[in-house]
């Protein structure tokens, strides 16, 4: 998940320079080839829409304590390719997946160090289609 903002020069008349649209880049992930690979391939070829994809970013450990969740609505997949990975002794093919999407909200959760349970979180988020913050 990234984003771009095109600032312009001009000086506005409380100084400083002027934000345009902001430009959401895709998310991309690595995987290895699976089952789910061929349905991934015919669902970009399709241009088929996902309303709604959520992605958890999990510590590693016995409790997988969830810190980051990234919410993503009307979503296609821009792009999949295959990789090879003949370099590697007994390497799988992977493969990269590309996200577009058209609204984006993320929620980080802190963990607390002395007893591991979540310390609070923090949510913010980006509706690139009307241009204005979503969380």
């Amino acid at each position: 998940v990234g984003a771009s903002q095109s600032a312009s020069a001009t000086a506005t008349s409380a100084g400083g320079a002027t934000g345009g649209r902001a430009r959401m880049s895709d998310l991309f992930f690595r995987k290895n080839v699976d089952k789910s690979t061929p349905k991934l391939h015919e669902a970009c070829c399709s241009g088929k829409h996902f309303k709604e994809v959520t992605i958890a970013v999990n510590r590693a450990g016995t409790n997988k304590f969830k810190y980051l969740e990234i919410t993503l609505e009307e979503v296609i997949i821009s792009s999949v390719s295959l990789n090879g990975n003949g370099n590697v002794e007994g390497g799988f093919p992977t493969e990269t997946v590309r996200l577009n999407y058209g609204r984006m909200k993320m929620t980080y959760t802190q963990q607390k160090r002395a007893d591991g349970q979540s310390g609070g979180q923090v949510v913010g988020g980006w509706d690139g289609i009307a241009n204005k913050v979503y969380a």
